[in-house]
């Protein structure tokens, strides 16, 4: 958590005309009356990149046309001084595959290449696949020789047009002051009216204000747009305390965050949410300043929620820590070659092992584990090349008398003929059901985790 959570921010945010920006909660004036209301969202999408003690968030949100006018609403800590806003015309592309599925996939390839070191299996049917920039200044805010602008318990810090929206910068010391503010834009809102505006108020949270601009004349609809805030956070944050103004609704909300991380999810919303971790082959970054990583393989988080917006009671904090269950997923995703071979040597060894404590005593001690451990490895080169090395291998049968016997026979003179070869072909008959056995349980207990 921050050490000191020192700011949030309002953003009364529009994109195009079916479309506004960020994430909390919206209201819209009521034009028959001296009323507002809530807005109804269709969806709410964020891209977060962190770096450095930095972050950088991008979020949009889908109205329907006729909300066109309305006062979007969410904190994010930070103090006002240090955060820098942007509108985007769009927002990043980034795609790629799942992890867990992409090992999947991968470990059904392994799996079948794995069964054809048998030769065989070859021969049947393969296993089914689980597979724009101004400044201006706003009528009636006088500006400070601070470079500052004021109002009773309300300071606007910046005044920002672009690509046909306005955008403040602004904190509020009191609801009385927020009100007021509220007020100046034809919103007439009481103190006590949003309880949940009240967790930030008094509380040195900044607050954002955007709304589409008056002398704005055109309004693009063939990309959504997006705002675009940095601010300085000790853990990554995401807000959502805000959205719980709209009761039982379920708004969907999808977040994306560059790199593997951790996200706190608290328990009431645990059953509502999905985290994913994702590769992307190559991602390049359409929005400067966005993400500065390497561009190939790149690794994020996808978190998917849909939730009832008055269970969201607290808002989402965020640990850079990558999850431990996340390496052997993505070794197998990007390493399925590696992957593949580890298996097969270690598969190999344990059939060797077990075939051969089942068919030898002689496999029944710490020599005898070793040997027939080794021999197993053969089978890296298919069964063909275990047989070809078990035929010419002395086995030995019998107990201590029984060869030291044979011992003394050989020392007189006689030739010693031994015929185990019906034991060879047990084993490499045992061998090859064990393995086919322990391939498709190993493998499907792996999947099973992922």
């Amino acid at each position: 958590m921050f050490k000191k959570i020192l700011s949030g921010f309002l953003i009364v945010a529009f994109l195009a005309p079916s479309l506004v920006l960020a994430d909390g909660m919206m209201i819209k004036p009521d034009p028959y009356g001296n009323r507002w209301d809530f807005v109804s969202e269709n969806n709410q999408q964020a891209y977060i990149s962190y770096e450095d003690g930095l972050e950088k968030l991008i979020l949009s949100i889908g109205i329907d046309e006729k909300d066109s006018e309305a006062v979007w609403v969410f904190p994010v800590p930070a103090n006002p001084e240090k955060v820098v806003i942007d509108i985007l015309t769009e927002t990043p592309n980034i795609r790629g595959e799942e992890i867990n599925k992409k090992a999947k996939s991968e470990l059904e390839d392994i799996k079948e290449a794995l069964l054809m070191t048998q030769i065989y299996p070859a021969f049947f049917t393969s296993l089914t696949r689980t597979t724009t920039l101004s400044i201006q200044t706003n009528k009636g805010w006088g500006l400070s020789e601070d470079g500052y602008r004021h109002q009773t318990d309300v300071t606007i810090y910046e005044h920002l047009e672009k690509e046909g929206m306005t955008t403040e910068i602004i904190t509020a010391r009191t609801s009385k002051g927020l009100q007021e503010y509220f007020k100046s834009k034809n919103l007439n809102i009481g103190q006590d009216s949003i309880p949940a505006l009240n967790h930030y108020i008094g509380k040195e949270f900044t607050f954002i204000a955007s709304w589409i601009s008056k002398n704005s004349t055109t309004r693009s609809t063939s990309k959504q747009k997006g705002v675009f805030v940095t601010f300085p956070t000790k853990k990554i944050y995401y807000p959502l305390i805000l959205t719980s103004v709209y009761g039982s609704e379920r708004i969907p909300t999808t977040i994306r965050i560059m790199g593997f991380v951790s996200p706190k999810v608290f328990k009431d919303i645990k059953s509502y949410t999905e985290v994913e971790y994702y590769v992307d082959t190559y991602f390049h970054s359409n929005i400067d300043n966005f993400y500065n990583g390497n561009t190939e393989n790149v690794k994020y988080t996808k978190i998917e929620m849909n939730v009832p917006s008055k269970l969201l009671t607290q808002d989402l904090w965020i640990s850079t820590r990558e999850p431990l269950g996340t390496f052997f997923p993505l070794f197998i995703s990007q390493h399925p070659f590696t992957a593949g071979v580890i298996l097969l040597i270690l598969i190999s060894i344990l059939t060797g092992i077990l075939a051969s404590f089942i068919v030898f005593r002689e496999a029944r001690s710490r020599k005898g584990i070793l040997k027939f451990s080794l021999l197993g490895l053969f089978n890296c080169f298919t069964i063909i090349a275990l047989i070809i090395r078990l035929h010419p291998l002395k086995i030995k049968k019998g107990d201590q008398k029984d060869q030291e016997l044979i011992n003394e026979l050989k020392e007189q003179g006689y030739i010693i003929h031994r015929k185990d070869s019906k034991r060879k072909m047990i084993f490499v008959s045992l061998y090859s059901i064990v393995y086919i056995i322990l391939v498709i349980l190993i493998i499907g207990l792996i999947e099973k985790s992922l």
